[in-house]
């Protein structure tokens, strides 16, 4: 697994950088050679935040922890790291081989996991409207996402709510 570890406003120490590198390349046993990782460390004052993404042919997970203590952020990060590939354990069972409980580093037993299923369907037109008059929608009707036809490209766009209260655009391409 190609393991990179990129520093934004904070210097790790070796023993981090090395304790990060081995704990990853744990999910070897379930990743196939091509996978890749990527922690990204970055502090403000007493504040360390962790981000960790896996990438592998077909999966990709993500974790974000920030904490007073960056090895906590660690442990937390790749424990939602295991639970969310454990939870995709039939995708990888076909590339690499079954999770067995033994192997699992922040799990005594394999936790159980329902198949989500769509229980609503909701049909509405697109109306063209402007990037404004979609934030304001958002606002309107108290979702965390709003999708519209942006007048001025006619494309498809989704206009987002962020944690620090700005918005985010995607834009669709076909």
């Amino acid at each position: 697994m190609k393991i990179e570890i990129v520093e934004r406003n904070y210097r790790a120490k070796d023993r981090l950088t090395n304790l990060i590198t081995k704990k990853i390349e744990k999910f070897d046993k379930y990743l196939s050679e091509n996978a890749a990782a990527k922690v990204v460390l970055s502090g403000v004052k007493d504040r360390y935040k962790m981000e960790v993404s896996v990438s592998d042919k077909g999966l990709f997970v993500r974790s974000e922890v920030e904490t007073d203590n960056m090895y906590a952020n660690l442990d937390m990060c790749l424990s939602k790291i295991e639970r969310q590939i454990v939870k995709h354990s039939e995708r990888l069972a076909e590339r690499k081989r079954a999770i067995d409980p033994l192997d699992l580093m922040f799990f005594d037993e394999l936790p159980e996991f329902h198949k989500p299923k769509i229980t609503r369907r909701k049909h509405y037109d697109l109306v063209p409207m402007s990037e404004e008059e979609a934030m304001e929608q958002i606002e309107l009707v108290g979702h965390d996402f709003y999708v519209f036809l942006n007048e001025a490209t006619q494309k498809v766009n989704v206009i987002y709510a962020r944690t620090d209260g700005d918005f985010g655009l995607i834009e669709t391409d076909i």
